[in-house]
């Protein structure tokens, strides 16, 4: 099918290893979080974990990694029927493209407006490597420019290293909600789900 093809379909094998390791890791990570922002803020925030990212959906994410190919060697790559919309131009094309894939592991963390949102990621961001959560990236969508962009929702997104058990590392990502924002976000879920969905089977 070309050359092409191949790393799009090699992506497989470094799904496989994320979400494996992604299973052996998120309870003790889940835990360390909790720990973590309990004992610093003495309950004012709330801590919400999630499950673990699917295979499922780590395959649907790579379209949107995935450097130009022709869409019916994507949709036989990936066994799935794309459509042309799923496609976008891709800015981390470079291979790996799974290593794009930066909640594996993910955790919420509920404030009470944006000040409380502010101290949140200072501290993760001044306290996390003493805390066993160094910081490697920090997304903030309040920043967007475009109010349409994220569908118009904002939080703050850090992507921690977690180091677990026989040095097995990961990156992991925390999500700093306004709680106001945060239940917008739950009742919005099932639209987002459908919004982004490939294929019928994916919602």
């Amino acid at each position: 099918l070309g050359p092409l093809l191949s790393p799009v379909r090699d992506e497989e094998v470094y799904i496989s290893q994320l979400y494996r390791r992604a299973v052996l890791l998120n309870d003790e990570f889940q835990l360390r979080v909790r720990r973590a922002v309990g004992n610093s803020f003495h309950g004012r925030f709330e801590v919400h974990s999630a499950p673990v990212k699917t295979k499922a959906r780590m395959r649907e994410k790579l379209v949107s990694y995935a450097p130009h190919t022709p869409q019916s060697q994507i949709a036989h790559a990936l066994d799935t029927d794309l459509s042309v919309s799923s496609l976008s131009p891709e800015k981390r094309a470079e291979l790996p493209l799974a290593a794009n894939i930066l909640d594996p592991v993910r955790a919420t963390i509920v404030c009470d407006g944006p000040e409380e949102m502010v101290e949140c990621a200072r501290w993760l961001c001044q306290r996390g490597a003493a805390e066993g959560l160094p910081v490697v990236r920090v997304k903030n969508k309040f920043a967007a420019r475009d109010s349409s962009e994220y569908d118009g929702y904002r939080d703050l997104m850090v992507c921690v290293l977690y180091t677990g058990s026989h040095d097995l590392r990961i990156i992991a990502e925390l999500q700093i909600h306004d709680r106001r924002l945060h239940d917008l976000k739950m009742r919005m879920h099932k639209l987002y789900k459908v919004k982004r969905a490939i294929t019928p089977d994916s919602i």
